[in-house]
């Protein structure tokens, strides 16, 4: 009998995923143009995947609400699985895998492009290569969380915040480096943080462009840092990640606009770099722990 063909998969193609399941993602961040990373979300029913061959780094995070039998061949090696809620699996890119499952799932399916990776390699260590390997279903936490964190920012507007999708796309990086790699070299780490000249550049760059869907590629290259390096030396100076001291901006000018000027709040949002007035109102909310409007009934009595 003929070999049959592993099929490659390219997750950049909007239906990469047609090709080796049977229904389309509940949900996915194609159009949100995140840089480097995508996120499908997916329900299907019991299956088996032909064999396929993924052109990026994949990770598949398992949301089942019970435990499902499995098997699964990695570069062919076989291993039976009793998939639990949370179980992540890796699959460097170029690897052969098959999977199937025996009842309904629910599972989130995490593609990294190459280069991506690359990028934090060559940042974080003294190497000119280092490969992820292969690993099958198995807790890891903070892959979990980090798969749900990119799920409700999709599901939240659609598009997300570019310096939190980029933030954690730099954390999955890391993360993949430091437990998943080939290599067990130690990343770099600068305990000084940022010097002062680099870190007032830094806020300084943030403030003058926060009406901007601001990302860390962006803010990092003004200051000539890797973006790697910048987002962990820039908590270490602050206390905050990129996202959050960049939220936290935003929301303090909107609060002296609200307070001495009469703009709409809709227009208010806009200047503080908000993609959706809901996003705005979520993260005000949050922080302040009232809305927009209310805070500026308070203030104006």
């Amino acid at each position: 009998m003929p070999t049959e063909e592993i099929i490659k998969v390219d997750f950049a193609q909007e239906e990469a995923c047609s090709q080796i399941l049977p229904r389309s993602p509940l949900a996915t961040s194609y159009h949100a143009n995140w840089d480097g990373i995508r996120l499908d979300y997916h329900q299907q029913p019991a299956f088996e995947t032909p064999e396929h061959s993924p052109q990026q780094h994949v990770i598949g995070i398992s949301l089942v609400k019970q435990p499902i039998n499995a098997e699964r061949v990695l570069n062919g090696y076989i291993q039976h699985e009793c998939i639990q809620y949370g179980d992540v699996t890796v699959i460097p890119a170029n690897s052969c895998h098959k999977s199937s499952w025996e009842l309904e799932t629910e599972f989130l399916i995490l593609s990294l492009e190459k280069a991506l990776f690359a990028r934090a390699v060559y940042d974080s260590v003294d190497l000119q290569q280092t490969d992820i390997l292969p690993h099958f279903a198995t807790s890891d936490p903070l892959l979990q969380q980090i798969g749900l964190a990119l799920k409700a920012e999709l599901e939240s507007d659609g598009m997300g915040s570019r310096v939190y999708i980029e933030s954690l796309a730099t954390t999955l990086c890391l993360h993949l480096l430091k437990h998943y790699s080939v290599s067990s070299t130690k990343i770099a780490i600068h305990s000084e943080g940022l010097s002062s000249l680099k870190l007032r550049q830094a806020i300084e760059y943030i403030n003058q462009n926060l009406e901007k869907d601001l990302g860390l590629a962006e803010i990092s290259t003004a200051l000539g840092v890797s973006m790697y390096h910048f987002s962990r030396l820039f908590k270490q100076s602050t206390g905050y990640s990129p996202h959050q001291y960049v939220m936290n901006c935003r929301i303090e000018r909107a609060k002296r606009l609200l307070a001495k000027t009469e703009e709409a709040i809709d227009e208010i949002c806009q200047q503080v770099g908000f993609q959706s007035q809901s996003h705005f109102t979520n993260v005000f909310r949050k922080l302040i722990g009232t809305t927009p409007k209310a805070y500026r009934k308070q203030v104006k009595i």
